[in-house]
């Protein structure tokens, strides 16, 4: 009798805490998973901070969170499966009672993109373990990731065969808005060049000496295609990976400069961004290439030929997986017009013969590894 009993009582409370712990387990559960930064580039460490705050007397003996996330955030201290795009990722937790658990996972930023804890699911115990129960928790936390920029002078060969004088545009007159100092009057000068107070210092008659100026601007132009009759489904992605890696080397390097720079490129939605100049406008350039799809919009040829005469860039570079007969008669048309044009290469092997009466730039075989299948 006593044995049956004590079985009752046993049952009894198993029962009552796995009824407590099914209507108790989150109440007073906070949990928040974030990133420990909002950017980041192409290769950087990366931290997940879990933060679980239990802020009652019932302890959690067994506390499992689910996170979903990209592959190309890599975690390799947690516990995670890889399918597709998608990593999922466990951790465990013993949260005690009124306990604050904290716990930082390093981990590394594989490719470009905008990434996101997309979804994050609890799922608790009770304290023999017999029954689990899930709740969602909320998932906002986002990180883009910029590109990693290649090195113009390192993974980038010339095979141009270019010799001789270039003609360039250059202003033949003195720009009266641009005053480099002040000389003596010389016979000619016109009287409203005078400079009144350098006269009276000086005890004769001095001039503003104004000196020759060129207007800069420079157009980067990207092809989303990869292959010369490519639809846009079919992309190389490392190739097109590369490219948008140069470009944001090409962006460093022109905002260094202070040229007035636009970029645009044959995506789906095509791409075309007002001109601007500086560092200041270096973020937004390189965010823009993290966020930009992996496929091609217009065939390129119609795109150039869309483009050509409303592209007013005194300076054109051209980033391509691929040259053909179309793109080279737009740097040769382009070049005719007094126009210099680069052009860089992507694809070691798609690169013709005739491409070296131009200013080309090929990737180095390290550089470019083993190119991305098509997908």
């Amino acid at each position: 009798m006593e044995l049956i009993v004590l079985l009752l009582l046993l049952v009894a409370a198993v029962y009552l805490q796995g009824t407590l712990y099914r209507r108790f387990a989150f109440h007073k559960l906070d949990y928040t998973c974030s990133f420990d930064r909002n950017e980041a580039t192409e290769g950087d460490r990366l931290c997940l901070l879990e933060v679980v705050s239990n802020r009652k007397l019932l302890p959690l003996p067994w506390l499992k969170s689910e996170i979903t996330t990209s592959k190309w955030l890599e975690f390799s201290q947690l516990q995670s499966v890889v399918t597709d795009n998608t990593r999922f990722i466990s951790s465990f937790f013993l949260v005690r009672s009124f306990q604050r658990v904290t716990r930082t996972w390093e981990g590394r930023c594989l490719k470009r993109g905008v990434f996101s804890v997309e979804k994050t699911v609890l799922v608790a115990s009770d304290l023999i373990g017999g029954s689990s129960f899930s709740s969602t928790a909320p998932a906002d936390s986002q990180v883009i990731v910029f590109p990693r920029a290649l090195d113009l002078d390192e993974d980038f060969i010339s095979v141009s065969r270019n010799m001789g004088e270039v003609c360039v545009r250059r202003s033949l007159l003195p720009d009266p808005f641009f005053i480099a100092g002040v000389r003596e009057y010389q016979t000619g000068d016109p009287m409203n060049h005078i400079h009144w107070p350098a006269t009276a210092r000086e005890g004769r008659i001095m001039v503003y000496q104004n000196d020759s100026s060129s207007s800069q601007n420079r157009a980067i132009i990207l092809n989303m295609q990869t292959r010369e009759f490519a639809n846009s489904g079919a992309v190389r992605t490392e190739f097109l990976e590369n490219a948008i890696r140069t470009c944001a080397a090409l962006f460093a390097q022109t905002a260094g400069e202070n040229i007035p720079l636009r970029f645009l490129a044959n995506t789906p939605q095509p791409t075309a961004t007002e001109e601007a100049w500086g560092e200041s406008c270096l973020h937004d350039l390189l965010e823009l290439l993290a966020r930009l799809p992996v496929e091609s919009g217009e065939h390129f040829p119609f795109y150039l030929n869309a483009l050509y005469d409303t592209l007013s860039a005194t300076d054109i570079i051209l980033v391509s997986c691929y040259l053909d007969d179309a793109i080279l008669d737009f740097a040769r048309d382009k070049m005719d017009a007094g126009v210099p044009v680069r052009l860089y290469v992507l694809d070691p092997d798609a690169v013709p013969p005739e491409a070296g009466e131009f200013d080309v730039y090929l990737v180095s075989a390290a550089a470019s590894g083993k190119g991305g299948e098509a997908t």
